[in-house]
């Protein structure tokens, strides 16, 4: 029996005192989620490293190639268009890096108390992801773009063949797309998520007001 199906078994409590159940059973039912959802927050912020990874790594790239261009005198387009691509990527990492958000903390004690305390904490805290989920995919999008076009700038003020800028706009065009419609998508996922984690909260905050009423 999972959390959800116990807290309702104990609202339909009519003789038993509010929330008189095997507390043994209510700790394992909060572990088990508590591990089912920090699961979910590994796998999640391993999925947004690697584009902040990359991100900071093109955007010291590209900051570099900005002072290469002017030194060497090469053409005004290069350099601002490196200087976009810089932007761009300055602008994903910080959105990934926002929508990460914080970590909720671990030193909760081992009371029945502390355990619920724990899963409110992480519920606040998918809370606080669910409404930044869209900063990542724009934060994504922004790094794909950007790459596209820095590496077009590379190729073309090196004179590497087949470096024209119509085969690197269409891709830009196409991944532009691609994540426009990725952020859809993510919009309608946090619009069905929220009510279920609020109600999850709230019944969280209900469960932790009778057991402190309770002792």
């Amino acid at each position: 029996m999972d959390f959800d199906q116990m807290f309702e078994t104990w609202r339909a409590q009519n003789t038993a005192p509010p929330y008189d159940v095997n507390r043994d059973a209510l700790r394992q039912a909060l572990q088990t989620e508590e591990a089912r959802v920090r699961r979910e927050m590994r796998t999640r912020r391993f999925g947004l490293w690697v584009p902040w990874i990359l991100g900071t790594g093109m955007a010291i790239w590209a900051g570099f190639w900005i002072a290469i261009t002017i030194t060497n005198g090469w053409p005004a387009i290069y350099a601002i268009a490196a200087g976009v691509s810089f932007g761009m990527f300055a602008f994903g990492v910080g959105a990934v890096r926002m929508s990460l958000g914080r970590e909720p903390k671990r030193n909760f004690g081992n009371t029945l108390q502390e355990e619920v305390r724990r899963s409110l904490a992480l519920v606040d805290y998918q809370l606080s992801v669910n409404r930044r989920q869209v900063l990542s995919v724009l934060g994504a999008g922004s790094i794909g773009v950007a790459t596209m076009l820095f590496t077009w700038t590379v190729n073309r003020s090196q004179d590497i063949p087949d470096s024209s800028f119509t085969h690197y706009g269409w891709s830009m065009v196409g991944i532009a797309a691609l994540f426009g419609w990725a952020s859809y998508k993510t919009r309608e996922a946090m619009r069905k998520a929220k009510p279920k984690l609020a109600l999850r909260q709230r019944r969280l905050r209900e469960l932790l007001a009778a057991l402190d009423a309770r002792e």
